[in-house]
């Protein structure tokens, strides 16, 4: 149960997730099934880059345009890939947003 809540229904499948104090207790139940750790801007950009897909109107489509990234999360100020990324990197104010967008990497 706690694997669907973190969006993980497949094996190999990658997510971000905010380390909170509610995010850590479940981390520690999924802890023998799962690999976590802090990524580095590096590897941010590439898997947005290289496997990253939106999540619009629940279909998955791959991120080759801005103007798709615009569409769902223009209102959150987030308006390129580049945004994305430093939203997902920083940990900001729309990061709930900007990971729910983004479907799990696989």
């Amino acid at each position: 149960k706690v694997l669907q809540l973190f969006r993980l229904l497949q094996i190999n499948n990658g997510v971000f997730v905010k380390l909170n104090a509610a995010s850590w207790p479940m981390l520690r139940i999924i802890e023998p099934y799962i690999a976590y750790g802090y990524p580095n801007l590096k590897s941010v950009r590439e898997l947005i880059y290289k496997r990253g897909y939106g999540k619009v109107s629940k279909q998955r489509i791959p991120l080759t345009d801005n103007s798709i990234i615009e569409g769902a999360l223009g209102e959150q100020g987030i308006i390129c890939v580049e945004d994305l990324i430093h939203e997902i990197y920083t940990c900001g104010p729309n990061f709930k947003a900007a990971s729910n967008f983004l479907w799990p990497f696989k």
